[in-house]
């Protein structure tokens, strides 16, 4: 890897948090979580076809291409302090220790949390609309709860957080920021980084849900972007808004692919790899025109906003507790009333699960997300001022920066 030694060096140069980013991912993170709530149930097609709608499809129900926003912003928050103004050193063991905190000591405060409510809440009920019992289904057993603890076990209908494969991807693709900021830092960086991109394209298994290179080609675009976003922005600025408004519809239409995908009969893995790429594009182009217009930006830093913004971690996280373990029971109450299948159950399902997820993912946020920073942040200051790690030449001075987690 080239050495960062070399790249002049500020006493601490601050980076401000850009709330904008925070709401984004907490938009992000409802559409995983309405995406989901949805896919619980089998519901008559004609109830759920105004789901499938154009920009409302993405904006609330696609919870692939709301990851692909995940990833592309963590390649972009991450890289942004190393890469851009007045960048900071790059300490790379206190990174990934950082990184590894804030990642995966939420995730095992959840994953504990889902393991008492698969052993002592969740039951089978008959109701409807039909649940869809995929999850949860395969006894527990204790080898594999090893292999969760380091992302490791991918059986959707075993892993007791389904929707943690995203974070074993984020684990990789946080460990090879050391090598993307590197990379950015060079003369040519654009080529660099694009056969870098290219080489994870075609050389990761192209048909593992869990491992495809096309993910970490997201984590390289955000790169990229905080590369260049102060000059991209200051452009943008000179334009009008309908011009920055043009960019953002064309960044959604770029980031609604896989509408485009299902409506002309593209199926299959290597459809949906394009489809990765050209969504993560289209995150780009969304995230450059949010941060260039105050007007765009305004509503994103509407304070309810920005509050899902900062739990969406927790959001993340905690979705499945409530869509297993409190949803079917509902309906089978309601059924039990007299209620049957009706399409006014729909938006009752998608506004439930939204109001209890939140009621879970704040007292969440404050047990143990919070901790879990100010432990990243203990932990960085001991491993600054450790005499070991400076005899062997890999300390380099870390902008004081909160790294956030893909849900955060």
């Amino acid at each position: 890897m080239p050495s960062l030694n070399h790249v002049p060096q500020p006493s601490e140069p601050s980076v401000q948090r850009i709330e904008t980013l925070d709401s984004i991912r907490g938009l992000a993170a409802l559409a995983v979580l309405f995406g989901h709530a949805i896919g619980m149930f089998l519901w008559p097609a004609g109830w759920v076809q105004w789901t499938k709608y154009p920009l409302l499809n993405a904006a609330f129900f696609d919870g692939r291409s709301a990851v692909t926003m995940f990833f592309v912003l963590s390649g972009f928050v991450l890289a942004r302090p190393y890469v851009s103004g007045p960048r900071a050193a790059l300490n790379i063991p206190v990174f990934y220790i950082r990184r590894i905190i804030r990642i995966w000591l939420p995730w095992f405060c959840a994953f504990a949390l889902s393991l008492i409510c698969r052993l002592w809440l969740f039951h089978v009920y008959p109701t409807r609309p039909k649940d869809i019992f995929v999850f949860w289904q395969q006894p527990i057993r204790w080898q594999e709860i090893l292999l969760q603890c380091g992302f490791l076990f991918h059986s959707l209908t075993a892993r007791l957080v389904p929707q943690d494969w995203s974070l074993g991807v984020e684990l990789i693709g946080s460990a090879l920021i050391p090598l993307f900021v590197a990379l950015a830092r060079r003369p040519l960086h654009w080529l660099w980084l694009s056969l870098l991109a290219l080489a994870l394209y075609f050389v990761v298994p192209r048909d593992d849900l869990f491992s495809s290179g096309c993910y970490y080609v997201s984590f390289i675009l955000g790169v990229l972007l905080a590369r260049h976003h102060e000059r991209l922005i200051a452009w943008l600025k000179q334009l009008n808004f309908y011009c920055r408004s043009g960019l953002l519809l064309v960044g959604l239409a770029l980031y609604e692919m896989r509408r485009a995908e299902d409506h002309f009969g593209f199926n299959g893995w290597t459809a949906d790899r394009i489809a990765w790429v050209i969504c993560s594009v289209g995150c780009v182009f969304i995230i450059a025109a949010t941060l260039s217009s105050r007007r765009i930006g305004a509503f994103l830093t509407i304070r309810p906003v920005v509050w899902i913004g900062r739990v969406s971690y927790s959001i993340y996280l905690l979705q499945f507790i409530v869509l297993l373990c409190i949803m079917p029971p509902l309906f089978a109450w309601l059924n039990r009333m007299g209620f049957g299948p009706s399409p006014w159950m729909l938006p009752l399902d998608v506004f439930t699960a939204l109001v209890l997820t939140l009621a879970l993912a704040w007292p969440f946020y404050r047990v143990a997300e919070l901790p879990s920073i100010d432990l990243g942040h203990w932990v960085s200051a001991k491993l600054k001022n450790a005499k070991w790690l400076s005899r062997n030449g890999t300390i380099l001075r870390e902008n004081v920066y909160k790294s956030p987690a893909p849900g955060e």
